[in-house]
This record gives C-alpha cells, structure tokens and sequence, in this order.
C-alpha cells in the first residue's frame, strides 16, 4: 500500500482487512482532506455523467458540476458525443444549464459569444477592431470522454486512458449480463441531496453484513449463500441470486441479482426478474453533504416489466432506509465519542462481509497519498 499507514485512536489501517482497524473519523469530516479527495481523486479518475440515450438528437445537452468543475455534453452535427467545460471563453460565465436543446448552436447569456457544437467559437460581438483577436484561439476547452455500454464517462486528465479505470473489463461485466445496454432509455430519474460524506455512501453500498439487519425486505430476496465475484483494481462486480416468490418481480428462484462498483463513485444495481439497470452517481458536495443522482435504465420500448416495482422498491424502500443509515453514520463519526471500529471481514473476502469495504479505503489513501 502506497504512503504511510494512517493511524487513530485505536490503531493503523492495516494492508489486510482482518488485521485493519477502520479509516479515523476525520476522514469523513475534514475539509482539507475533502479537497485533496476532489484534486486526487475526483479530478484523476473516469467519472460517470450520463448515458447516450440522453441525448437522442444533434443539440440535445446535458450540464452538470462534478468534483466542482462545470461541464456541458452534448451531441453535434456529425452525430458525435463532446463534452467541454461549460464555461465562455470570455469572461468565464456559464453558457448553459439544466438539460435539453440548443439547436445548432450555444450562445452564452452575457455578451453573446455565439460558439458551433464543435466547441469552436463562431461569432463574438464587437470584436472586429479588437487587436489581433483571434477566435480560434477561444474554442471551448474540451474534457477527454468515452463510452462504455453506452455510458458516458469523462477524465479531466487528460492523459488518462479507459484501461486506467479498467472500464475494458468493466464494460464486459456489464455487456455479459446486459447486452442491450446500449439500447436503454431512462425510466425514471432521482436526486437525492443526503446528509453525509460521500465516502459514507459508498462504504455502505460495499458491504452486505448489514443487510440482514437493516434492510429485512431486502434480506428476503436474494439467497445468501453462493454468488460469485469478480473484483479488479477499480471495479467490483458481484452475482447472487434470487429467492423464489419475491413480490413485484415474481422470481421463480435462481435469476442473478447483480452489483458493480465502479472506482470511486458508481454504484449499479440490477434486480432479480427485473430488466432494469439502477445506476447511482454518488456526488461529494462538502465534507458533509452528498448529491447523489439515480437513474433507473430500461430496455427501449412502450411495455417495459416491473419498472413500476423496481421504481418503488429502490425509491420508497432500500435507498431510504439507506439515507436514513448514512445520516445516521455521518452524525456519530462527527462525535467526539467515535474515532475508530474493526473491519468484519472473512477470509474468503466475501461481499457479506467488509472486505468490499477494506478494498474501497485502501484505494481512497493510496490515491491521497499520490503527488
């Protein structure tokens, strides 16, 4: 493991999750460390923004803030997916929010620099007699993309290559289970603003041990023992299956319940008897706070089964009682009489277990601890 061992109170978080103590609390509250997550974390990794089915048509866009950058997708003439930092290249407005169409072209708001869909800037007001005013050199700064499964993810490094996020592999996953991914549409669309650290978010989508317990619905849909797992350097991809009779899906017992992780803020979810995808972009929005944005996708067409029930178990049943979890969580690492517990993790390293949690904190320090 890269950089020194963090300790707390109670001792170091160790190599194995057996011998670990968990992260210190201040990992969950501290703003210095929240910076440094945004700036080696959120800035170096491929980030999920959105699937293509998004944007149908040439000048459909969607904007969004991520690890605090304003970025704008959109689709151009020639049918192609760009994204660029939503920002005029003139005094740094904003040029566009929300989602939906700009036509074959995006004037921004304040002085009326009129930019084509490429990025290049077309016209700008007054600028004739302005010395050597070149508008090539005022395009929009582009943001490195790439699709995997027909999700759109971005690097702000561009260096970067989708074979440093394993997105390859990744992709397989989802395509081996899901092969019409591409094809989907959004069913159903939810933000959830959460009182918590995102870290907090993810730690509780990467264990299982607390199913049983605070999620006893839950707990009656899948079958326990068995599954399989696949787990690389930046994902996890995780196979149970179901119980018979769970109502809603009407599983008949056997059907794949499916999970990845995808490093460091994706959370999929895909439903036993149902042909769903749940795709969760957990947002770090302070310390303390998280925007988490879920998307359920379907396959394209008028009669779609279950999107209904799959709607309602996650929206109104397991994500709720999950807020309810992390917010909890956040307030009690925010106390004076928490620092540190152990990790619950069996030597088989299974997704009932910690051991998913152990994997996520040792990538959060070994990227902290990168120049």
């Amino acid at each position: 493991m890269g950089g020194d061992l963090v300790s707390g109170e109670k001792g170091d978080f160790a190599e194995h999750a057996q011998n670990s103590f968990t992260l210190p609390s201040r990992y969950y509250t501290d703003d210095d460390i929240h910076q440094q997550e945004l700036c080696k974390i959120f800035q170096r990794s491929w980030l999920y923004v959105g699937h293509i089915s998004d944007l149908p048509e040439v000048g459909n866009y969607i904007t969004d803030e991520i690890a605090g950058q304003p970025i704008l997708v959109l689709r151009e003439q020639d049918d192609k997916i760009q994204v660029f930092f939503n920002v005029c290249q003139h005094r740094g407005h904003l040029l566009l929010s929300g989602r939906g169409h700009t036509g074959n072209r995006i004037v921004c708001p304040y002085h009326a620099w009129c930019y084509g869909l490429d990025g290049a800037l077309s016209t700008a007001r007054l600028t004739r007699d302005v010395a050597d005013f070149d508008r090539a050199n005022f395009g929009l700064k582009p943001i490195q993309h790439t699709i995997i499964a027909g999700m759109i993810f971005i690097n702000f490094n561009p260096n970067a290559t989708p074979e440093d996020g394993d997105l390859p592999e990744f992709e397989k996953t989802i395509l081996g289970h899901l092969p019409e991914m591409p094809n989907f549409v959004a069913g159903h669309r939810f933000d959830f603003d959460i009182k918590a650290n995102w870290k907090v978010i993810v730690d509780n989508f990467s264990e299982g041990y607390h199913i049983p317990i605070a999620h006893p619905t839950l707990a009656t849909l899948y079958n326990e023992k068995g599954g399989a797992s696949q787990v690389g350097k930046r994902y996890g991809f995780y196979q149970k299956t179901a119980k018979a009779g769970f109502k809603g899906f009407e599983a008949k017992g056997g059907e794949p319940y499916l999970t990845w992780f995808l490093w460091p803020n994706l959370c999929l979810l895909s439903l036993p008897g149902s042909p769903h995808l749940i795709v969760l972009r957990i947002g770090p929005n302070g310390p303390n706070q998280t925007l988490e944005h879920a998307d359920i996708y379907s396959p394209s067409g008028a009669d779609v089964p279950n999107l209904t029930a799959a709607k309602s178990l996650f929206a109104e049943m397991f994500n709720r009682e999950d807020i309810a979890l992390v917010e909890s969580v956040q307030r009690g690492l925010a106390s004076l009489g928490y620092d540190q517990g152990r990790y619950v993790a069996d030597c088989n390293d299974s997704w009932f277990s910690e051991s998913g949690l152990h994997r996520f904190h040792k990538q959060i320090l070994e990227d902290l601890a990168k120049a």
